[in-house]
């Protein structure tokens, strides 16, 4: 009995050697792992971005030759990891060299709908004027011009009330409350998202928004933001003070617009430098001097289309001095354009 007993014993003691020494193995296979996770770690937090290889000044369109890839152990919020992100975009700020770029750092919203050689502009605008609010973003309208009747005055009678078509087919911006959809923008909705969206279509099927949020109520629009050419939006401006403007809808693939070249074109409120070469002539036709000389109301009246007179013109106009008859002497009455003998001395 005292031998068995020894034997379990033995055994037992066996059994545990056994069992720390499987422990001890388990236990150094986990450690291993534990210490390559730092190494793994640090591999995983070097990120790719993109910066600058000298200043990139604000305003001007960035170029593949100034920008590199670099790596960097901590996240940017927005920075790019491609060049091809980057190029072609403008920043709205200066960046210095070596700093990644970001989103943040360039240009977007509005800024980038616009074409070269365009202003986006607000006009006033309520259900009339807005074609009945069928107008979203996106569309093209033509502008009308309505100028009331003058009152007469000291200087001449009234000026009769007149319409015309002011600028045509301008892209709209926004809509009131509505913008137009972003370049960057994520991926088109579907049809029936775009018909849900659509006030027109929300009006023609019969639903609105009201009866999904009722508590929601659509405020009426009372602006628009219009993509308006340079050297158009003096006529813009003008017209919306002294008159009324209209936005006329029209279909986005009628191409047709007035040929300006058959209409006196009317003359600017600043008058260019006289003496100016062929250049100096040929760069007065640039939009931006176009804008900067102005316009007046007569001229948006169509009533200071006539060309300037020349000098010739002026001095054909002049009347020549009148000849009197040779007068007697003596005194003689000078009563407005005639003369009469009174005696001799």
């Amino acid at each position: 009995m005292l031998k068995l007993t020894r034997i379990a014993a033995v055994a037992l003691i066996g059994l545990a050697v056994l069992l720390a020494v499987i422990a001890l193995m388990i236990g150094r296979r986990q450690a291993a792992p534990a210490t390559a996770a730092p190494a793994a770690q640090s591999e995983a937090q070097a990120i790719t971005v993109v910066e600058a290889v000298a200043r990139l000044p604000a305003g001007e369109p960035i170029s593949a030759n100034g920008l590199r890839l670099a790596q960097r152990s901590a996240p940017i919020a927005g920075a790019a990891s491609s060049i091809s992100a980057v190029v072609g975009k403008v920043p709205v700020q200066d960046i210095a060299e070596g700093t990644a770029i970001s989103s943040n750092a360039l240009a977007q919203g509005f800024s980038l709908q616009l074409r070269p050689g365009e202003r986006a502009l607000a006009v006033p605008v309520d259900e009339l004027v807005g074609a009945g609010n069928r107008i979203v973003p996106g569309d093209f309208v033509d502008v009308f011009l309505n100028l009331r009747n003058a009152q007469p005055n000291a200087s001449g009678p009234a000026d009769a009330a007149q319409t015309r078509l002011l600028l045509s087919r301008l892209r709209v911006l926004s809509y009131g409350q509505q913008d137009i959809a972003l370049a960057n923008a994520g991926a088109v909705a579907s049809t029936e998202a775009d018909a849900r969206n659509d006030p027109r279509a929300a009006d023609i099927t019969g639903s609105s928004s009201t009866q999904s949020t009722g508590s929601e109520t659509t405020q009426p629009a009372r602006s628009a933001v219009l993509a308006v050419p340079v050297a158009d939006a003096n006529r813009l401006l003008l017209g919306a003070q002294q008159g009324k403007l209209f936005l006329a809808l029209r279909n986005p693939a009628d191409p047709g617009q007035p040929d300006l070249a058959l209409f006196p074109q009317a003359r600017g409120v600043i008058d260019p430098l006289r003496g100016l070469d062929a250049e100096q002539q040929l760069a007065l036709q640039r939009p931006e001097n176009h804008a900067y000389a102005g316009i007046d109301g007569d001229a948006l009246a169509g009533r200071s289309n006539t060309p300037a007179r020349s000098t010739q013109d002026a001095t054909a106009r002049i009347p020549a001095p009148r000849r009197s008859a040779p007068r007697a002497s003596g005194i003689e009455i000078i009563r407005g354009d005639s003369s009469a003998p009174r005696g001799s001395l």
